[in-house]
């Protein structure tokens, strides 16, 4: 938001906002910046009476530009990476998803609820999505798509008569005329700054109409049809082959084009079995002593993790794709584990192996914050969770939905979008955690050092290395250190 002694400028994302701020700025001295995307609200009072000047744009352009701008490198949205699910919903998917956020449908709470958390209290200081957690929060209607209740906020009442809008679709000379008609005395200046500055923060994509499908063409113009009558658009079908071009959405994100996390009504989380019996897996893992889980330094390097423990049994710090390393713990569970694996790789029912197995202990009364996973390593694998010690007192999120896991259920869930888990409970919580890479994913080229040909290397450090070596192992095998984990180094 921009004011100067004649107007407002009300700067609404994707409708030419950063060129007519550049200019204002180089043009007009007498400016001054509120703040980055400020909805009209926040004016300051003594400005009520300026007129305000805002730029309304085609919605079905709009959510194209909206779309094609959040694919580009460097650009993080929080807004974006939520509705598609961390970058991995088709254009059609996400934009409907924005469409419908106001929605009372199950799937719309779910995505607000998220968003809530992510977002700021407060927009001072934040050059982000513009919105905070009351925006959000207060964002519920049925019958109005995202588009329209942006632009009520960012501008105010439609029919407020000091609200004087321009067109995105010849911005220049809108802005121009509106410059004429509250005589700003800089109107020269405009017009030679805009043949300076050209248009910024701009995308690269083809007509709009390339990219929807009729179902998609009628949503929006069903719930954006008050803002579509009131400046007369309609949707200009300029492409032959209408709704046939597709973003490359694996060019632009980690994903590699042939996998996919869950999709469909599981785009969270996915049940593969719910009756699955982990006994064996606690029995071995209480005979291990409270000293091995400090052995790990994940809670030190990682700030998400910095209230959890973990016990490494196939991991690399510096997240490889391919050639994983067997820590020393993994011998210790592999008769209990290996079914699991057995499972795990019968259900997806593809070629491929297990690049990370750890177990992880959340502290009672402590949350793993909210975050995502980025790595190309960490998205293009089945994050696979198991619990083996918890209670309803913990609760996982993912994308805006919320499970309280039980023992016995093996959920795969989508790490690429925005989760957190919160232990409520006097009790740890402890999960078992498993990431099966497909070989899919893999460079031809390095598929030789999958699961075929892993070369269990060894971690030097053995978490019972201070045990005299004619003592009983303590893992429980009942056999003598020397002759078990004391001969492995």
């Amino acid at each position: 938001m921009i004011v100067t002694d004649k107007f407002i400028l009300t700067h609404m994302h994707k409708t030419g906002g950063q060129t007519l701020n550049q200019v204002i700025q180089n043009c007009i001295p007498d400016h001054q910046v509120i703040g980055y995307h400020y909805p009209l609200d926040m004016l300051p009072e003594k400005y009520v009476d300026l007129p305000v000047i805002g730029i309304v744009r085609n919605p079905w352009d709009w959510y194209v530009s909206w779309y094609a701008f959040n694919l580009l490198p460097n650009v993080t949205n929080m807004l974006f990476d939520v509705l598609s699910d961390g970058g991995h919903a088709n254009f059609k998917d996400t934009v409907t998803n924005l469409i419908n956020l106001g929605s009372n449908e199950l799937q719309s709470q779910h995505y607000r609820h998220c968003l809530e958390i992510v977002f700021p209290e407060s927009l001072e200081g934040n050059r982000g999505v513009g919105l905070r957690k009351s925006d959000i929060r207060n964002f519920t209607d049925d019958d109005t798509g995202y588009y329209s209740w942006l632009f009520n906020r960012m501008h105010g009442d439609i029919g407020n008569q000091n609200l004087i809008i321009g067109r995105q679709e010849n911005l220049e000379e809108s802005f121009l005329e509106i410059m004429e008609q509250l005589a700003v005395e800089e109107r020269d200046c405009i017009r030679q700054e805009f043949s300076k500055v050209g248009r910024s923060n701009s995308s690269r994509h083809q007509h709009y109409s390339a990219y929807y499908d009729d179902e998609l063409m009628q949503l929006l113009a069903e719930k954006e049809r008050s803002l579509i009558d009131h400046f007369g658009y309609s949707f200009e079908d300029n492409h032959q082959s209408r709704g046939s071009i597709k973003f490359p959405i694996a060019e632009t994100t980690s994903f590699h084009r042939d996998f996919q996390k869950p999709s469909g009504n599981s785009k969270n989380f996915l049940l593969l079995k719910e009756d699955y019996d982990v006994g064996s897996i606690i029995d071995t893992l209480e005979q291990l002593p409270p000293s091995a889980w400090l052995k790990s330094a994940r809670d030190q390097r990682y700030e998400a993790h910095r209230n959890t423990q973990a016990l490494n049994l196939i991991y690399d710090s510096d997240f490889r794709h391919v050639d994983p390393t067997y820590h020393d713990l993994y011998e210790y569970f592999e008769s209990e584990l290996q079914p699991l694996i057995d499972l795990v790789s019968n259900f997806y029912q593809t070629d491929g192996f297990v690049v990370r197995l750890i177990f992880t202990m959340l502290k009672a009364h402590q949350r793993i914050p909210l975050h995502k996973d980025k790595l190309y390593t960490l998205i293009n694998c089945h994050r696979i969770h198991v619990p083996i010690r918890t209670n309803d007192q913990v609760t996982f999120l993912v994308g805006g939905e919320e499970k309280r896991m039980q023992v016995g259920e093996i959920w795969e869930i989508n790490n690429a979008t925005y989760h957190r888990v919160v232990n409520h409970s006097d009790e740890e919580r402890v999960h078992l955690i498993l990431d099966w890479v497909p070989n899919i994913t893999i460079p031809a080229g390095d598929l030789a050092t999958s699961s075929s040909s892993i070369s269990k290397q060894r971690n030097p450090g053995n978490i019972f290395k201070n045990t005299p070596r004619n003592a009983l192992c303590p893992c429980g095998s009942g056999r003598r250190y020397k002759h078990c984990h004391g001969a492995i180094n």
